[in-house]
């Protein structure tokens, strides 16, 4: 059976894709660190919607919670063909006043925490490939700088160059490897006073407009999409400039 790893899938755009995943006849693995009520009520609601799927629980920051979580999916069905790394910190502020633990935390997670687990869930995968999705964020390819949540930025950016790398290291593997870039979304940290100030489109959008992106880049209309970063924002991509003037600069997972 095609099995589906979500990470941060207890709520918001996690347990959205989640449940995509799921009615699309993926085993579906909803993961968790220390949400597990929310986690639990995404399960048996992909369940209640015919879907099938398991809780598994770590903290993708930590090699250790990294290998068990990798075990887990072994043992319940000995194979992945979708990862979507979703999981991320986000923590704002202000570059000269943030703490380089949380500084540390948000790459160590954002990043760092993403590689060690599509490296450690590679023998997973079957001969025939499969599909690796990373959240980015909107605006992505033409940052710069700021000193406003400057970590969070730089891990981002960090994980599109990931993406980019991982797209042509896996190619022989038949993995492809892609990024969604979500920009405000109705459960944003932070919104504007006026969508149109910030969004062409002139609307927020929405967790399922995202899971529509990850859903088309893991299926097999994208059979031959591999390294491309899909911005999901209504025209919105001046994310920098939005940072720096106090505008939205993330959205909730």
């Amino acid at each position: 059976m095609k099995t589906a790893l979500v990470t941060g899938s207890a709520r918001r755009l996690g347990r959205e894709i989640a449940l995509r995943l799921a009615q699309e006849g993926y085993f579906t693995f909803v993961h968790y660190r220390g949400s597990r009520t929310e986690a639990a009520a995404t399960l048996r609601a992909l369940e209640m919607r015919g879907g099938k799927g398991a809780l598994v629980q770590g903290d993708v920051g930590n090699p250790v919670d990294i290998k068990s979580m990798v075990a887990a999916i072994r043992r319940t069905t000995g194979r992945l063909d979708v990862l979507v790394n979703n999981v991320g910190v986000y923590k704002p502020g202000s570059l000269l006043r943030y703490s380089a633990e949380d500084f540390e935390t948000t790459l160590r997670v954002n990043l760092s925490g993403c590689f060690r687990l599509i490296q450690s869930t590679l023998t997973l995968f079957p001969s025939s490939g499969g599909s690796i999705v990373n959240i980015g964020y909107a605006g992505v390819e033409s940052m710069t700088g700021t000193t406003h949540n400057t970590a969070y930025l730089i891990s981002k950016t960090g994980l599109l160059i990931l993406t980019r790398s991982l797209a042509q290291a896996l190619g022989s593997k038949k993995i492809r490897v892609n990024m969604v870039s979500p920009g405000i979304l109705s459960n944003s940290v932070e919104l504007p006073r006026s969508p149109k100030e910030w969004i062409p489109l002139g609307y927020t959008g929405s967790v399922g407009d995202v899971a529509d992106a990850v859903l088309f880049l893991t299926g097999k209309n994208a059979r031959y999409i591999t390294g491309v970063n899909l911005d999901v924002s209504g025209g919105y991509n001046s994310g920098l400039r939005s940072l720096e003037t106090g505008g939205p600069s993330a959205r909730k997972k």
